[in-house]
């Protein structure tokens, strides 16, 4: 009896073992065995939900706030997720923006007159917070070594001109002849402690510098891919705090290839 009672208890715990690994293997590779149509039909019903799940988070966030990061209601925090196909690609798009939905703002939520780092803007803090989270959480299992990411930021000024030079401190080095986009035109930015900071243009590129050297520095799966950076700056001619601003759209190619396990 003992011994029957060893054999069926070990073939019980084999069964076990066996059903836990495929099913393991199976989450891991659940691409790989389903057709075209059906990979893409699931890829977008699990991109739906992470859409509505991930503006929850984000007003989540912003709710749990310490009153010295706060961000008032006056901020509409946007995030959206998509699937695009690009051939045999499926690429995965993350965007994140604000924007003020009433004039009247408090200073905290945003830059104040001639601040470009992150710590300046209450929103922007924010934001990068939230990229950090969910690159480091739900979006790690796409950025693995050597996947290529294309990162978009967007920086803005309000039109209150520059009637002085501002200083830069050099936090990202002297920069000569970046190609950027200002304005929807390509142009070449040079931004050095020598120059300062004279025009809107060189202020709205340098908050696009804050979160490219945030990301850099504190997202710890982009130290692995292989990022393209686009700096997009633009000079908006009306006043007001709402008017300053960052936004970013990352673009992870080939997000939904997966290997066949080995055995």
């Amino acid at each position: 009896m003992n011994k029957f009672i060893l054999i069926t208890t070990m073939l019980l715990l084999s069964m076990a073992c066996l059903g836990q690994e495929k099913e393991t293997v199976s989450e891991r590779f659940h691409y790989i065995y389903l057709k075209p149509e059906d990979k893409m039909e699931q890829i977008q019903k699990e991109n739906e939900e992470r859409q509505r799940t991930w503006q929850d988070d984000f007003y989540a966030m912003k709710a749990g706030l310490g009153d010295g990061q706060r961000v008032s209601d006056n901020v509409k925090i946007d995030v959206n997720t998509a699937v695009q196909q690009d051939g045999d690609e499926i690429n995965l798009v993350v965007a994140v923006s604000y924007e003020t939905i009433s004039l009247v703002v408090d200073e905290a939520d945003d830059y104040a007159l001639g601040k470009y780092a992150v710590q300046h803007s209450n929103a922007c803090k924010l934001m990068c917070k939230f990229l950090k989270t969910k690159m480091e959480g739900e979006l790690a299992q796409f950025l693995k070594k050597g996947k290529r990411v294309d990162v978009r930021i967007t920086g803005a000024t309000d039109g209150t001109p520059i009637r002085s030079k501002i200083p830069y401190e050099g936090e990202y080095g002297d920069i000569v002849n970046k190609p950027i986009i200002l304005n929807g035109d390509p142009f070449n930015m040079t931004v050095t402690k020598a120059t300062g900071i004279t025009t809107n243009g060189q202020l709205a590129f340098l908050r696009t510098q804050g979160v490219e050297n945030y990301m850099k520095r504190m997202i710890e799966p982009l130290k692995q891919t292989t990022n393209t950076f686009q700096c997009i700056a633009i000079e908006n001619k009306e006043k007001g705090g709402g008017y300053r601003r960052v936004s970013v759209e990352i673009t992870i190619h080939n997000a939904f290839q997966e290997d066949k396990p080995s055995n």
